[in-house]
């Protein structure tokens, strides 16, 4: 790490997760696809970026559970084939590719293949990455990392991720719930066109407790969400986020990527290097997954790895 150094940098590995190659999404699935088999559908239908980590993650849950999926998938600068999308075709899912230029409107073409679907008699489901079960999982997931401090004899003061809605919400919601006093920061990825990161959040994780029954209102500027990192856009790597990805992996082998967790890496190196982090402060970086992106970011990882 950098001068000023935090006195403890812990990772929560959820890239460990282990559900074809595992990730944050995961934790999610879990408590989405419980309410997807109540509806007994006969296939599903989600979508996002070429490279997504969410339709990865589905496409597993959906061969483990014998439903078929269909992926609507952003490939506006036709990319090849390669990394995440890969591994979607390998499991079996049916991929469509759609040149939509704005990342935020991808659903309108999921909802699309929905009702196409229905009108052809099938029992089609839609896959909502921004359901309130999938806040739900990372509340539940602050309460396993609870105990895992309280083990430890950890007093953590900040928990550093890279967040674009409900895992942030979920990780808000259920500090709340625990009333546990530590400053959740996210590093956003993208930019909603039709909402803030905390008011979409703020949303989520109030769903999320309509849903628990619990007491707890969270408001838009409750949500710690930094826009800084982004860079060009969404899924364009940076050379900070590239820089981040190298000191992880020659620091302590970890392995981050270019779109998510590289970038919040960079977020909190930076804040380290100002001084905004410092050596009174215990941080743990919520490791969201992400690894088979890389391999979409060959040239970019090679020139970054060779560079030094």
């Amino acid at each position: 790490m950098p001068r000023c150094p935090p006195r403890s940098l812990y990772i929560k590995r959820d890239d460990l997760t282990g559900l074809a190659f595992g990730g944050n999404k995961t934790r999610q699935l879990e408590y989405v696809m419980g309410e997807v088999l109540q509806q007994r559908p006969e296939v599903l239908v989600t979508g996002a970026n070429i490279q997504s980590n969410w339709c990865r993650q589905a496409t597993a849950a959906a061969v483990k559970l014998g439903i078929p999926i269909v992926l609507v998938l952003r490939n506006a600068d036709m990319q090849e084939i390669q990394g995440n999308v890969l591994l979607d075709l390998w499991m079996g899912a049916e991929v469509r590719f759609v040149p939509e230029p704005d990342m935020t409107l991808i659903f309108k073409h999921v909802d699309a293949v929905v009702e196409e679907l229905r009108a052809n008699g099938k029992r089609a489901l839609r896959l909502d990455p921004w359901s309130p079960a999938t806040a739900i999982a990372y509340a539940a997931m602050m309460l396993e990392l609870d105990e895992q401090c309280e083990q430890m004899g950890l007093e953590p003061t900040h928990l550093w991720q890279a967040a674009a809605g409900p895992t942030q919400a979920g990780v808000v919601l259920g500090a709340r719930l625990l009333e546990w006093n530590i400053r959740v920061i996210g590093v956003a990825p993208i930019r909603w066109t039709d909402r803030t990161m905390g008011e979409l959040s703020a949303d989520i994780a109030n769903r999320a407790a309509a849903r628990l029954e619990a007491e707890v209102r969270i408001k838009p500027d409750e949500i710690e969400n930094l826009d800084n990192y982004i860079g060009a856009g969404y899924a364009i790597p940076t050379p900070d986020g590239l820089a981040a990805m190298r000191l992880a992996a020659r620091t302590d082998a970890i392995l981050l990527d270019p779109v998510y967790t590289g970038k919040a890496m960079a977020g909190l190196v930076d804040h380290v290097r100002q001084g905004i982090l410092t050596k009174d402060d215990t941080v743990i970086f919520l490791h969201t997954g992400g690894l088979p992106a890389n391999f979409a970011f060959r040239d970019a990882i090679e020139q970054m790895s060779r560079a030094h």
